[in-house]
């Protein structure tokens, strides 16, 4: 017994010998072989996305910008890159694809009804989509891709995702186009910008008083915000979704650059900016680039009255045959008015009670013959009242062809004072400003940037008159 004992010891002696052996025998020897993944098999015609939309327009040309091109028995798979992302929920249920990672000339949205799409199209994501069964067509304003239901492009269900898109094995990183406003153009939708040297609107982010991306209180589904280019003073709206996550982040009040995707409001008729994510703004240039106000040095006053405008006896239809424009740029309801007080009247605007987010409301004067005239001053008396920002400045320009986009603004220095939060303040004097530096015809133009119920300042404006030599 004791012998089979020790042969059953020696046993186990060698078994937990083999056993270390075995453990340290060299590491590559049981290395795991790399996985190859291979790109997947594309049974079918590669398709530019610049193609789809030629076909598109085609169809356009002739049936009409209601149009849309269905696709049957084409065998044809659209190559596209992934630009957008619905991580920070500023983007839900659609991918955005352009047709090259560097330099892109084509871009266009897909409906998917299905979220989160990041988790398996992240950005940069090369994918196919196979065009068979899906329509294009013009939604919103940009070109679109997706299922024909009734003459409108709708979702593709997300039962028919994996059939429809396939994703290549491959990431890659995307390139900006750099572009300025002044590019806004349809072939530049659907595509992933740059745009450098710009900030959002002065009364936007008042230290007091700023807005938040997307969560004041008249923000229903989208918040809009004013950006302004710091070399041309253009303007456009940068879009944020209600259910972002980062709605309430305070607007940057630096200027710097916007990297996102170019698109449409949801009439189709302004150019937006939309963000994947905050990231995409990098305001880190401290100083701000807000106008300089126009500097003519003769301040003497002429005896002759060149222009003049009391609003007596007027309705603003009265004030807009007369050649006045009062135009509400942001596309909302808003926008100037004839007011009364004490039998006198004058041009009156407050953004209260508006319920818009966002206004910019020009009123513009006729033109003013200043060719055969000299030592021209501006004056016209404002009064401000129930005051939460100073949201008014008064322009001139010399080049005004009927766009107030295109125009070349110049502030002026307008003493426009700041008034009482509950009630009026005094009507005073706002000149005078010297215009005698400019020549030929000339536009005064006031300009009202706020939004409900943040910025909604009430101004009175009255005795508008230019006098000169």
């Amino acid at each position: 017994m004791k012998t089979s004992i020790n042969n059953l010891k020696t046993l186990a002696f060698v078994l937990v010998i083999v056993l270390i052996k075995t453990s340290c025998t060299p590491e590559e020897n049981f290395a795991t072989p790399p996985l190859l993944i291979e790109e997947p098999s594309i049974n079918g015609t590669i398709v530019d996305i610049e193609a789809v939309l030629g076909i598109m327009n085609q169809e356009i040309e002739k049936e009409g910008e209601n149009a849309k091109v269905v696709f049957d028995n084409t065998n044809n798979f659209m190559v596209g890159y992934v630009v957008s992302s619905d991580k920070g929920g500023n983007f839900f249920k659609e991918l955005i694809l352009q047709n090259k990672n560097i330099g892109p000339t084509a871009g266009i949205r897909l409906l998917i009804d299905n979220s989160p799409l990041y988790t398996s199209y992240e950005f940069g994501r090369k994918v196919f989509v196979k065009l068979d069964g899906l329509s294009a067509g013009i939604e919103n304003g940009v070109p679109t891709l997706g299922l024909l239901d009734g003459n409108t492009i709708a979702s593709v269900p997300s039962f028919s995702v994996n059939e429809i898109i396939t994703r290549s094995t491959e990431v890659f990183a995307i390139t900006p186009l750099e572009i300025t406003m002044e590019d806004f153009v349809d072939r530049f939708l659907n595509l992933y910008i740059k745009i450098n040297d710009m900030q959002f609107n002065k009364n936007m982010v008042l230290d007091n008083n700023a807005f938040t991306f997307a969560a004041e209180s008249n923000d229903e589904f989208d918040g809009e915000r004013i950006v302004e280019s710091c070399k041309t003073g253009r303007t456009t709206i940068m879009s944020t979704s209600t259910f972002s996550d980062f709605k309430g982040l305070t607007l940057p009040s630096n200027q710097g650059s916007f990297t996102g995707i170019l698109t449409k409001n949801f009439l189709g008729d302004t150019f937006n900016l939309v963000l994947n994510d905050p990231e995409g703004l990098i305001f880190d240039i401290e100083t701000r680039c807000d106008p300089e106000v126009l500097q003519c040095s003769s301040i003497e006053v002429g005896n002759n009255i060149l222009f003049e405008e009391d609003f007596a006896g007027l309705k603003i239809k009265d004030l807009e045959e007369k050649g006045w424009i009062n135009s509400n740029t942001t596309g909302g309801m808003l926008d100037f008015e004839i007011g009364d007080f004490a039998e006198n009247q004058y041009a009156q605007i407050t953004g209260f009670r508006s319920k818009e987010p966002i206004y910019e409301v020009w009123l513009i004067s006729p033109e003013i013959d200043i060719a055969n005239s000299a030592n021209e001053v501006l004056n016209f008396d404002i009064q401000t009242g129930y005051d939460n920002g100073n949201i008014l400045e008064v322009f001139v320009t010399t080049d005004f062809t009927g766009d107030i986009q295109t125009a070349s603004w110049k502030k002026l220095d307008a003493n426009l004072p700041r008034g009482p939060l509950n009630a009026f303040g005094d009507t005073v004097p706002a000149g005078p400003i010297s215009l005698s530096c400019l020549n030929g015809s000339v536009r005064i133009g006031f300009r009202y940037i706020g939004g409900d119920p943040r910025a909604t300042t009430r101004y009175h404006i009255d005795n508008v008159e230019i006098k000169g030599e």
